[in-house]
């Protein structure tokens, strides 16, 4: 994996300017953001509409082990804080299989109130940039059809459509397909 000068480290971290003239600061998460983690993650799973997870529940403990596990080399865990609370994250994982490890799989997730904002393309922009300096070939991700918000982000960063599972997912009632996009890094 090729080195980054300090500058451009995507491990760095970064004040961005939102639209709505808020700054957020993106980093790596460390084990202390564990309790502020899970509570964005919560809220935003209470919505029911934007994540699988609807509750991780409270265990501080076994989040920190989580985020423990993202190093930084092989994977990372990114969040967006404004006012000392994480209002976004954003994580990469290596495929699963030796056959897929030139792919990394994006999850982010953005608290009600700055989506909209320039948030989340600022997060995947840095998830992006991560994945280019750890040789990466792709990224690939999966949401639900009826996020159309986060789908015309991910488009305009260049993503395509790869596949659609048809009625993969019972939201509130109703079927929801889960779209599958991707997008190469060369």
């Amino acid at each position: 994996m090729a080195a980054t000068s300090r500058a451009t480290d995507p491990l760095r971290s970064q004040d961005v300017g939102l639209r709505d003239g808020r700054t957020a600061t993106i980093r790596p998460a460390s084990p202390e953001d564990a309790e502020r983690l899970l509570e964005n993650v919560n809220a935003i799973g209470a919505e029911i509409v934007y994540l699988l997870t609807e509750q991780l529940g409270s265990d501080i403990e076994q989040e920190r082990e989580w985020i423990r596990e993202y190093d930084g080399a092989t994977s990372v865990l990114l969040v967006a804080e404004v006012g000392g609370r994480v209002v976004g994250q954003a994580d990469v994982q290596p495929g699963r299989y030796p056959k897929e490890s030139h792919v990394g799989i994006v999850g982010i997730a953005i608290r009600d109130g700055y989506r909209g904002a320039g948030l989340g393309r600022a997060m995947m922009d840095r998830a992006l940039e991560w994945m280019r300096a750890r040789g990466f070939k792709k990224a690939c991700l999966e949401v639900f059809a009826t996020n159309v918000q986060a789908i015309a982000l991910y488009r305009g960063l260049g993503f395509e459509l790869e596949g659609v599972r048809r009625r993969q997912y019972r939201v509130l009632g109703e079927w929801v397909d889960d779209v599958l996009m991707g997008k190469w890094l060369e």
